[in-house]
């Protein structure tokens, strides 16, 4: 999976903390924190070995179904090499899958929490800028006269559910 990315300008000003065109009042902020996205890369490699020795098994199944058809006196020769191929491309998809899993990057979201439920503001590949944003929210809210501005990398990771009182707006894919 690849993730869509974006330069978005994160400031305080005026008390207020601005993620891209978002806005959060900070009298209204409760706590804000980073979070580990970290791939599940052992789970991947367990998928890879059940799905590679699921492959050889229905391959070495299918080859004997053959080889027992074909003393029966059927011709299926040719379907043996297809099921050899099968087996092959099953298992370059699977390795394909793994490597594309193990490439990803750990992540780290910006959890903002208000009086209602927490929202992740951004996500980016810079635990430090992430962990350093959280800091300077805070000493903001502390410091009424406090003003920042930072440019961050922000991924989109999976899709946004919006629903507003009875306006449920869906399924948003970013």
């Amino acid at each position: 999976m690849s993730y869509k990315r974006e330069f978005i300008n994160v400031r305080v000003s005026r008390r207020v903390l601005w993620v891209g065109a978002e806005a959060y009042p900070l009298q209204n902020i409760a706590r804000a924190q980073t979070i580990k996205i970290v791939p599940k890369r052992g789970a991947a490699v367990g998928r890879y070995i059940a799905a590679v020795v699921l492959w050889v098994i229905l391959g070495i199944v299918a080859a004997a179904a053959i080889s027992s058809a074909m003393r029966f006196g059927y011709n299926y020769q040719s379907t043996s090499g297809v099921v050899v191929i099968v087996v092959l491309v099953l298992i370059v998809i699977s390795t394909i899958r793994l490597i594309r899993v193990l490439s990803r990057r750990t992540l780290y979201a910006l959890v903002i929490e208000t009086a209602g439920t927490p929202y992740t503001a951004l996500v980016s590949a810079d635990g430090n800028m992430v962990t350093r944003l959280v800091h300077l929210i805070m000493d903001a809210i502390d410091n009424p006269q406090a003003e920042f501005q930072l440019q961050v990398e922000n991924f989109h990771v999976g899709d946004k559910i919006q629903q507003f009182g009875n306006q449920n707006v869906g399924k948003v894919s970013r």
